[in-house]
C-alpha cells in the first residue's frame, strides 16, 4: 500500500488534539505534534522552551494562565532557521515512507504539492471553545477562556499567516473542515476516518485500522 499522509490544524480549544491521537489509534498510525518541534529545535540549533508552541506553554493558575500561554519569543520562533527546521523536518518526516498524521505545525501547507495528503481542518463556534477550555483548565470565569481563546487564535493565525502568506482557516489547502460541536469527538474521528479510507482506496482491516 502506498503511504498516506494526514495533516491536521484547527481552532484552539475544540479538542483537537485528542481527536488527532483518536484516529491515530483507530487507524494505528505514527503520530507527530511535539516530536516535530523538538526535532526542529535540535536541527536549528535554538532552545527547545523558544520553539514550544502555545498548548505547551500553558500554567493552569488562573492567576498566571493568561501572562504565561505564549507562542515562543518574537525573534528566535519567526526566525528563517526556525522556520527553515520545522519545514525540513516535516518533509523528512514525510519522505520516510510511513503512513503517520502530522498536529499543526503549518504541514498543512508545508506539503501542499505532495501526493497522497490529506489535510483536515477541525473548528468549532466560540461559545463551545469557552466552555472546553472552562472544563479542561478548571476556570470559573468563563471570561478568562474567552482572553485566552482569542488570544491563542490570534497568535496561531499571525504565525501561520507569517509562514504561509495564508489565513489559518481558510478552506484553501484544506480538504475536509468539521464543526466538533456539531459531530463530537468520536463522531469527528469517524467522519475523518471514513474520508481518508475513500480518499485514498484502503479497505477496512478486522482490527479497526485501514489496510
Amino acid at each position: 500500500m502506498k503511504p498516506y499522509i494526514i495533516t491536521i490544524s484547527r481552532e484552539f480549544g475544540c479538542g483537537a488534539r485528542i481527536i488527532a491521537k483518536k484516529l491515530a489509534d483507530r487507524l494505528m498510525l505514527p503520530y507527530y505534534d511535539h516530536e516535530l518541534v523538538e526535532m526542529a529545535a535540535r536541527k536549528a540549533g535554538v532552545h527547545m522552551d523558544l520553539m514550544k508552541g502555545t498548548d505547551e506553554m500553558i500554567n493552569k493558575k488562573q492567576t498566571k494562565l493568561l501572562n504565561e500561554f505564549v507562542f515562543g519569543s518574537s525573534t528566535d520562533f519567526y526566525s528563517d532557521a526556525a522556520i527553515k527546521a520545522q519545514v525540513a523536518v516535516i518533509c523528512e518526516v514525510a519522505n520516510a515512507g510511513e503512513s503517520c498524521i502530522l498536529f499543526g505545525r503549518c504541514a498543512d501547507y508545508i506539503l501542499r504539492e505532495y501526493p497522497n495528503v490529506i489535510s483536515i481542518f477541525l473548528y468549532a463556534p466560540l461559545k463551545s471553545r469557552i466552555q472546553h477550555i472552562a472544563s479542561s483548565y478548571g476556570l470559573q470565569d468563563e471570561g478568562v477562556a474567552e482572553k485566552l481563546i482569542r488570544k491563542v487564535d490570534k497568535q496561531r493565525h499571525n504565525y501561520y499567516k507569517y509562514v504561509t502568506g495564508r489565513n489559518r482557516g481558510d478552506r484553501l489547502g484544506k480538504d475536509i473542515l468539521i464543526d466538533v460541536s456539531a459531530y463530537g469527538q468520536e463522531g469527528s474521528v469517524e467522519l475523518m476516518y471514513e474520508a481518508i479510507r475513500i480518499r485514498f482506496g484502503l479497505r477496512k482491516s478486522d482490527g479497526g485500522g485501514l489496510v
